[in-house]
């Protein structure tokens, strides 16, 4: 990669990471080749300077090109010493140490200081390698960071944000009180052991019951596996007696244990993970806010590299609302819509 002033860059240069305004709003994204139109749009936009790719690095995977991204690299480091604070935290709900709720919330504010937006941080964190003896901690901040963006593209006021935030970090704290061996189990868990793994809502509710807390903090931990019709634990509630700050924890839940490694998989491509939403039946269990955060996750791949089923590669065209896991992808310089090949599916980010 190499810097270059943007008046000096010519066409078919190749964007190296992606561009933003000084209003933090995305104007090109990475291996993007420049016209003079582009050009001259980003001199309008008053970037000054550009991050360039040199042709060996033109079509990097995106992996690659974020571990040599300063900005990343600032992010990482941020989010190590945020969830190294936040993991800290957590562990003193065993004792009699008051519950530092503002330090949680500023933990959040300390990570947002450093992306651009919310599509960037679910992109940073997808692409992020969580230490394994650590997961548990790592997928409770993320599912806390995950909530409150998705409360953000939601349009809750500030006050709904903080309480969603604080929900999503704690909902899961009960597996932290889960054995290291139930956690990791390689196999499939059988009927016993995933009754035994359901038991993390009520350990965590005993870990919470005695402290104050804002609305809705006990009701989404309780209430975070539950579903609209009724197929959820534990208590196999439905319809509107379920909190529905619940209801969006489990989607952040849900999406984030797809898309990480865990013992028994690997990680899903967001758009695997979509695809399970809609085959679960997506509103019918979720509730109407699944439709919009989905769609908003899925439209921000657009333009990214991908490879499909029958280990083709291509970029991400389009996205279908009515079948948000299928996109059209550009390979072979013909435009491919996944929603017309059987069993096709986005298999790998590139």
């Amino acid at each position: 990669m190499y810097k270059l002033p943007t008046k000096s860059a010519k066409p078919e240069m190749v964007t190296y990471e992606d561009i933003y305004n000084q209003s933090r709003k995305l104007l090109f994204k990475a291996n993007t080749r420049l016209t003079q139109d582009n050009i001259d749009f980003l001199c309008e936009q008053q970037v000054n300077e550009l991050v360039l790719a040199e042709p060996n690095e033109v079509d990097m995977p995106r992996y690659m090109h974020l571990q040599t991204n300063s900005h990343f690299q600032r992010f990482s480091a941020q989010y190590m010493l945020s969830l190294s604070t936040f993991t800290n935290l957590v562990r003193t709900l065993d004792t009699g140490i008051q519950l530092n709720l503002s330090k949680f919330l500023s933990l959040r504010d300390d990570l947002m200081d450093v992306v651009m937006d919310g599509e960037q941080l679910l992109d940073y964190l997808y692409n992020m390698m969580p230490d394994e003896h650590e997961i548990t901690y790592n997928h409770c901040f993320n599912c806390g960071m995950m909530c409150y963006i998705f409360g953000k593209w939601l349009g809750f006021n500030d006050e709904d944000l903080d309480n969603l935030t604080l929900a999503g970090f704690l909902f899961d704290v009960g597996k932290t009180k889960i054995s290291d061996d139930l956690l990791w189990k390689p196999d499939k868990l059988t009927p016993e052991e995933y009754i035994q793994m359901q038991h993390h809502i009520h350990l965590g509710y005993e870990l919470l019951k005695a402290r104050e807390l804002p609305p809705h903090i006990i009701s989404v931990m309780i209430m975070h596996h539950e579903r609209l019709d009724g197929s959820g634990y534990p208590a196999r509630i439905a319809g509107e007696r379920i909190d529905p700050f619940a209801l969006i924890a489990a989607i952040a839940d849900t999406y984030e244990a797809m898309t990480h490694s865990r013992a028994q998989r690997m990680a899903l491509t967001p758009f695997q993970a979509i695809r399970v939403f809609e085959q679960q039946g997506l509103e019918t269990k979720y509730g109407k806010s699944i439709t919009p955060i989905l769609t908003r996750i899925a439209k921000m791949y657009i333009g990214r590299r991908v490879c499909v089923t029958g280990n083709l590669e291509g970029r991400i065209t389009e996205i279908h609302e009515e079948f948000l896991s299928h996109p059209t992808v550009f390979i072979n310089n013909v435009e491919s819509d996944l929603r017309t090949k059987q069993n096709a599916e986005v298999l790998r980010m590139i």
